[in-house]
């Protein structure tokens, strides 16, 4: 063997038998297995670097696949979506509803079309009037004064009067009229034509029965100006043909009650 090589052999081997000495393969220094053959081959690279090196892209990476959110169906509600049953829904009744037949009269002689139909059925309602008959109302008869003390009287739950006492000689205590012309005078309603005489078969006036009418409102000593003046802000006489002097009919006096009450 060549003494060169020989010494550098020798040399060699000291040197791995004082690296034993000094425990360096076991001291480690982060880096991998180092000491004689580290440092004359060139270090190995360690663990981690290695890990890194081969580590495969993880699943949110490049090869990561599409999330759903970029795959998703349009939901029932967009553009696949049904209509609902409100686009569906058919019109409601109320545009089909048909028009009522008009209401007939228990009254042969009340035709439906009438301006005092509904009055006059109001008046058989409420009790104050039930007819001439059982089917006639006789609607353009006269209004006498003992017809208006009445239909006043019952439009006031008919009470009794605050006395018994009658001077009126031509009014029998078994007359229809009977309470109602009491009632009537003693509240001063509608005065009598003298002291003993209260005519309750003389006809009425439009103007008189509204000034009865007012009275009995509740405005006392009320004039036939008065109750002109508020006839005309009620509209009492909308539709009504002639003035405050023509003869009152039972069609008009059932009229003006049914539009005091009911506007």
């Amino acid at each position: 063997m060549d003494e060169d090589k020989k010494a550098k052999l020798e040399a060699l081997a000291n040197k791995v038998k004082e690296q034993a000495a000094q425990g360096s393969e076991s001291a480690g220094d982060g880096n991998g297995r180092r000491g004689l053959f580290g440092n004359l081959f060139g270090n190995k690279p360690n663990a981690n670097a290695q890990n890194a090196a081969n580590t495969k892209p993880t699943a949110t990476a490049a090869n990561a696949k599409p999330t759903a959110t970029g795959s998703v169906k349009p939901t029932t509600a967009a553009a696949g979506a049904k209509p609902t049953a409100a686009a569906n829904a058919k019109p409601t009744g109320a545009a089909s509803v048909k028009p009522t037949a008009a209401k007939k009269s228990v009254f042969t002689d009340v035709a439906p079309s009438a301006y005092y139909a509904d009055a006059v059925e109001w008046a058989v309602q409420k009790g104050i009037t039930s007819g001439t008959t059982p089917t006639t109302f006789t609607p353009n008869n006269p209004c006498h004064r003992g017809h208006a003390a009445t239909f006043l009287w019952r439009s006031k739950g008919s009470p009794a009067p605050k006395s018994a006492n009658n001077p009126f000689a031509d009014v029998a205590a078994d007359s229809p009229f009977y309470k109602a012309i009491l009632w009537a005078t003693e509240n001063k309603i509608i005065e009598p034509k003298s002291a003993n005489a209260y005519e309750p078969t003389a006809p009425c006036t439009r103007g008189e029965v509204l000034t009865y009418l007012l009275r009995a409102e509740g405005k006392s000593g009320a004039t036939q100006a008065d109750a002109l003046k508020w006839a005309s802000l009620k509209r009492l006489l909308a539709g009504f043909a002639g003035g405050a002097e023509v003869p009152c009919t039972r069609a008009d006096i059932v009229t003006f009650l049914y539009r005091v009450k009911t506007t």
